[in-house]
């Protein structure tokens, strides 16, 4: 056995070793630099904060907005609609409810309610509702933006605080 072998290894430092005192910049009441997390300081800035009131909204882009925000719902419902028929289509639910419908009307006349479940009666159906629902809820967001036009004349509007990322 060697000397060099009977030696243990020196043991590595718990932590870095800090970098001189000319690379870091010192602080004026502790003298040592401040703490730092990737590079931006440990103490920000607070953001700045601004209170203001919604006073006034605009029954007219209120409008328009809503509706094509409900334009929107209506593309997502006819978009739902078709996948969910193709979905139960495909597992045979139509179908079984179809000779369901069959037996129990005996068969009497063709006309019956199985010819609601066709893919082109559940598509014209969900677009009127949709249709509808446009309409309504585009009614609906205007003559709240008047009611609440009114109510600010009452009461003064909605304080809102907003503030910065900081």
């Amino acid at each position: 056995m060697t000397p060099a072998a009977a030696r243990p290894a020196p043991a590595a430092p718990a932590r870095p070793a800090p970098p001189p005192a000319a690379a870091r910049p010192a602080t004026a009441t502790t003298g040592q630099r401040p703490l730092t997390v990737g590079g931006s300081a440990a103490v920000r800035k607070a953001g700045r904060r601004a209170r203001l009131t919604v006073k006034r909204i605009d029954p007219w882009s209120t409008l328009k907005f809503s509706f094509v925000y409900s334009l929107a719902g209506l593309v997502v419902l006819l978009v739902a609609v078709v996948a969910l028929y193709a979905i139960v289509d495909a597992m045979g639910v139509l179908n079984s409810i179809r000779s369901f419908l069959h037996d129990v009307e005996g068969g009497k006349n063709s006309s019956g309610i199985a010819t609601w479940l066709s893919f082109g009666r559940v598509l014209t159906v969900a677009t009127v509702v949709g249709v509808i629902n446009v309409i309504l809820f585009t009614a609906f967001a205007t003559v709240t933006a008047f009611i609440y036009n009114i109510c600010t004349d009452l009461v003064g509007g909605v304080e809102v605080t907003l503030a910065e990322k900081g």
